[in-house]
């Protein structure tokens, strides 16, 4: 039995640990009943099946707390949007409640994401900007309870209602601590009315395995503070000569193709934030002229992406 962490553990088959011998993860082939802030949750330790190969059954943070659990089976985890099933919890260090994973199967040889996305059930949950309807990778929260962000499958776009507008949503969304919302992704581009003018906002090469960062982005009190875009942004002063600031060219994170990257563009207050990746620069608004010339590769964009032929939001 190792008690290198915060807990007693029975079966440990396999454990790495960090520097000071503290355990960081470990396997587990008998049944453990571990106490969490979600109630006693069981660890996955029985024989590995098609979906499960090589899980570990428990990661640690330094301290010895619990970060991760991989569960034995689907279980209901109690959070503030109601009891959820999960197959993987995360925990703040402190022990509160950090994401919870309906899903944890291994994509790779042997089981597809298709394959995974065919178990996956929609979720409805109400916040105050709406009601979402979509099937979820996870749900994360603040370490004090409010819900953090959404995550959504490949494929599910949702409606949202924002502060620029109805828009169709992809990969997730964040929320502020109040409940307002914080970010979305949008699911094609669109057009944003920002103080430098309309931007097409989209980005090609989204991290769609993540809700926490997206596209669009407002502040608590509903003002846009961010939007990425692909193409050039043309800059214009009576102060300096006009010049403008384009998209870096490279492979594409999921498929082998060269896009053109999204420029981020940041406002506060009168002044505005140009970052390419290549070229950062801060300009005023009140004595500053932009034109934003969209260049979004649409080989790249998903069927739903593409138009309203291919999509069931109904938003025309």
């Amino acid at each position: 039995m190792l008690t290198a962490t915060r807990i007693e553990l029975r079966g440990v088959t396999q454990h790495s640990d960090y520097p000071d011998g503290v355990m960081a993860e470990c396997k587990l082939d008998k049944l453990n009943v571990v106490p969490t802030s979600c109630g006693d949750l069981i660890p996955h330790y029985t024989e590995p099946d098609v979906r499960t190969k090589d899980a570990k059954s428990m990661s640690f943070y330094p301290s010895g707390a619990i970060r991760v659990i991989n569960l034995e089976s689907q279980t209901l985890i109690p959070t503030p949007l109601g009891a959820i099933p999960a197959e993987l919890v995360t925990f703040y260090e402190d022990g509160q409640l950090d994401g919870v994973f309906p899903l944890n199967g291994h994509i790779g040889f042997g089981w597809t994401e298709a394959e995974e996305l065919k178990l996956a059930r929609p979720f409805t949950f109400s916040f105050s900007f709406g009601e979402v309807t979509a099937k979820i990778i996870n749900v994360r929260f603040y370490p004090t309870g409010e819900v953090k962000s959404l995550t959504l499958w490949s494929g599910e776009t949702v409606k949202l209602t924002t502060p620029a507008g109805i828009f169709p949503a992809r990969a997730g969304l964040r929320l502020h601590r109040s409940g307002a919302l914080a970010s979305f992704e949008p699911a094609m581009p669109i057009a944003i009315r920002t103080p430098i003018g309309f931007v097409q906002a989209y980005d090609v090469d989204a991290l769609t395995m993540a809700g926490d960062q997206n596209s669009v982005r407002f502040d608590e009190a509903g003002r846009l503070t961010h939007v990425a875009t692909s193409g050039d942004i043309i800059i214009a002063s009576e102060s300096s000569d006009t010049h403008r600031i384009s998209s870096r060219t490279c492979l594409a994170l999921a498929k082998d193709i060269p896009v053109k990257l999204a420029i981020e563009i940041f406002f506060d207050g009168d002044q505005v934030t140009i970052d390419s990746g290549e070229v950062c620069q801060t300009f005023s608004l009140t004595d500053t002229r932009f034109v934003a010339l969209p260049d979004i590769d649409t080989v790249s964009l998903g069927a739903c992406d593409l138009g309203c032929d291919s999509c069931s939001l109904g938003c025309a």
